[in-house]
Parts: C-alpha cells; structure tokens; sequence
C-alpha cells in the first residue's frame, strides 16, 4: 500500500471522525434540550396544578365553613328565637340614625320574622318618629334586614348572610392558618431541585457517551 492510499484513507477516516463529533455534538444538544424542556414543562405543570390543587382546597373549605355558620346560625335562631329578636331589634335600633327622616323607610324581613313582626308591628313602629313599613323580601334569607329608603334608591342589607359574606376576608385567613403557603412552597422548592439535579445527570450521561468513539 503506497503512501498517497495511506494518505487518502486517513484523510476518508478523519473527516468521518469529524462528521462523527459534528452529529455527536449535535445529538448532544438535542437530547440537552429536549430534556431540558420535558423537565421545564414537567416544573410548570406540576407546580400550577399544585396552585390550582391549593386554591381549590382554599376555595372547598371556605365553602364548607360557610354553610357550616349558615346552619349554626340558623339552629341558634330556631332555638332561642327571643334572643334572636332581642338581637334584631338593637340592630334596627343602632340603624335608625342614619334613616330616620321623613322619607319611605320600608324594612324587609325573610318570612319567619316577617310574620312575626307583622303580628306585632307597633314594636317596630315605635323605633321610629317617622312612618315606617316592613314586607316580606322576595329572596329568603336566614335572619337579619334589609333596609329600603325613598322607593328603593337607597339600600342597606343587614342581613346574616351578608355578614358572613363580609366576613370572608376573616375566613380566608383562618384557612390559611390550616393551609400554610410556606409548606407548598418548601415542596416546590424541593421540586425544583429535583430538577436541576435531573438536568445535571443527563449532562454527565452525554459526557460519557462522547468518551464512547469508534
């Protein structure tokens, strides 16, 4: 074998172990980023679903102690109805300040407590200096009133329902007492490094397969 066929098959064996590291080195990058992108999706998802699991969670629970005021609030009325219109009464008494004027002051009630004061209207009437009406509001509620002035232009709403709206705020902070944000985040975090741990491993695994050449 002369010297120029030695020449020229080691010139063929160079650039094949050139176009060799060009498609290893490509590989390489592919498989880098691919991954990369799996596990940065994989990040995404699972720490959204995470929030989206919370806030759920959050949401759930707030409903649950709602309804659960709802229905102790409303076994307290049923059992101690008196105190419950004790309690009405003083409401409409620290509320007439602010409506008692010559206007139409209509007070509305849900059914139960409608029925009651209608039977016994003068005590209502004598809260007031001006002419006062009560009805029976169209939405049953579980206690409380609303308030109408001037045809219905103005309103109040003092009803229990309301309150327990209002209170959410107070709610959702004691939620977050049971659920604490800090946990969620510390599992992210730990998430996260998983992840970079993960990104590392293939980068170690690929600079072995560049040491395995023909």
């Amino acid at each position: 074998m002369n010297q120029k066929t030695l020449f020229h098959k080691a010139e063929i064996k160079k650039r094949y172990l050139e176009r060799s590291r060009e498609r290893s080195i490509k590989l390489k990058s592919h498989l880098i980023e691919s991954y990369e992108q799996f596990l940065n999706q994989s990040l995404s998802s699972t720490l959204l679903k995470g929030k989206e699991t919370l806030l759920s969670l959050k949401n759930r629970l707030i409903k649950e102690l709602k309804l659960n005021l709802y229905i102790l609030i409303k076994e307290r009325i049923e059992n101690n109805y008196s105190d419950y219109i004790a309690y009405l009464l003083k409401s409409i008494q620290n509320a007439k300040f602010a409506i008692d004027k010559p206007q139409e002051i209509e007070l509305k009630f849900n059914s139960k407590d409608y029925n009651y004061f209608i039977k016994n209207f003068d005590i209502i009437v004598d809260l007031f200096k001006n002419p006062v009406e009560i009805n029976k509001d169209q939405h049953d509620f579980i206690g409380g009133f609303k308030i109408s002035l001037t045809g219905g232009f103005i309103s109040y709403d003092y009803t229990i329902d309301n309150l327990i709206d209002k209170k959410s705020s107070f709610i959702q902070m004691e939620i977050s007492k049971i659920i604490n944000d800090a946990e969620i985040k510390g599992i992210e975090n730990e998430f996260e490094n998983f992840i970079q741990k993960q990104k590392e491993k293939i980068s170690e695994y690929l600079r072995y397969y560049e040491q395995i050449q023909f």
